[in-house]
């Protein structure tokens, strides 16, 4: 009985683990829900469902906290990964705020949250079709905010 808690705990708190402190003290911004746009060369840092659908790490922000450390401390909680917010790169009709943000070099992610991430994985969107994201267009979307990310590094 007492292992079967144990084991219940750690899954579904992700092991323990709990978030680093935000790097900043946000950005002012509130938002229902933030996540982030990590990048690694041509490929974005995505969590998969139970589902099979494909996403951007991200989730609810708690009340009274801002939506780039929101967005932060969710990558941590999906990924195992501790990333810093960077700048908003866009607002979604949903209010969902996304940021960029860097993670360190050769960062390894690991599901963190089994009952919520099925895999998490650097890939590139653009070869999943449009019917493997959790919403339509999302990977049409993510490829072109790395296209715009790719040709301004390059000014």
């Amino acid at each position: 009985m007492r292992l079967s808690v144990l084991i219940f705990c750690a899954l579904v708190t992700g092991c323990g683990d709990t978030p680093p402190p935000c790097s900043s003290e946000g950005d002012g911004r509130t938002a229902p829900s933030a996540g982030c746009l990590v990048r690694e060369g041509d490929a974005a840092l995505l969590v998969r469902s139970w589902l099979g659908e494909w996403a951007l790490p991200g989730g609810s922000v708690k009340p009274g906290e801002s939506a780039s450390c929101g967005a932060e401390r969710e990558v941590f909680e999906e990924t195992g990964i501790a990333v810093t917010a960077t700048q908003l790169a866009t607002v979604f009709d949903n209010g969902f705020h996304l940021y960029w943000c860097d993670a360190a070099a050769n960062a390894s992610p690991r599901i963190h949250r089994p009952l919520e991430v099925r895999e998490v994985a650097w890939q590139r969107p653009d070869v999943l079709g449009d019917e493997e994201w959790r919403y339509p267009g999302q990977g049409l979307l993510i490829s072109e905010l790395l296209v715009d990310a790719e040709y301004s590094t390059k000014d």
